[in-house]
């Protein structure tokens, strides 16, 4: 695994090298992206402070991001191979004064989400479903839309006898209905 990494890291450091100037300081992005330099003056500090590849790379190790992640790598290497004793011994006294227990349980961030949020999410979800899915869309909208077709059916069923003279009645009815509105009630 370590040498694919290596295999990709040497490129990554050639191209970075090559390509650093140009592409902050050059006309590498030129009709891509537009610095208004007097509302924006980050770049030109940075090129004031940066002299190339090489002196940008150096001032890395000169940060204190870079000391302190080494400082925790020589750290664990004398905790954990060299002295293993030692986080044995603070595991021991933060077991007496109750701060593993803390650290173990993670703050009780853990117990808050699983018991608070996701009881709670799966509260509103049963919620939803008992209420939206269930009683609206299944209840009212798919089962009571066949018993509403199926209650004005069984009116019209009513109507629609199938004997020519109920026909030939409702439409005599609906005729005069017509009449009495246009004749008296449209004046």
């Amino acid at each position: 695994m370590t040498a694919p990494l290596v295999l990709l890291a040497i490129p990554s450091v050639v191209i970075g090298a090559i390509a650093l100037m140009p592409m902050l300081f050059g006309g590498f992005f030129d009709g891509v992206i537009f610095i208004d330099h007097a509302k924006h003056p980050a770049m030109t500090e940075l090129a004031e402070k940066i002299h190339g590849w090489l002196p940008m790379a150096l001032h890395g190790f000169q940060t204190a991001p870079f000391w302190l992640a080494l400082a925790g790598v020589v750290v664990s290497y004398l905790f954990y191979m060299v002295k293993p004793e030692i986080p044995a011994g603070i595991m021991a006294f933060s077991k007496k004064i109750g701060l593993y227990q803390v650290l173990e349980g993670k703050y009780g961030v853990d117990w808050v989400y699983e018991n608070i949020f996701a009881r709670g999410a799966r509260v509103l979800g049963t919620v939803f479903w008992k209420a939206g899915d269930q009683a609206v869309i299944d209840g009212a909208l798919v089962n009571g839309s066949w018993k509403i077709v199926g209650k004005i059916a069984s009116v019209i069923r009513w109507f629609q006898s199938g004997y020519i003279y109920h026909y030939a009645l409702v439409m005599i009815l609906g005729i005069f209905l017509l009449m009495t509105y246009f004749v008296w009630l449209n004046k």
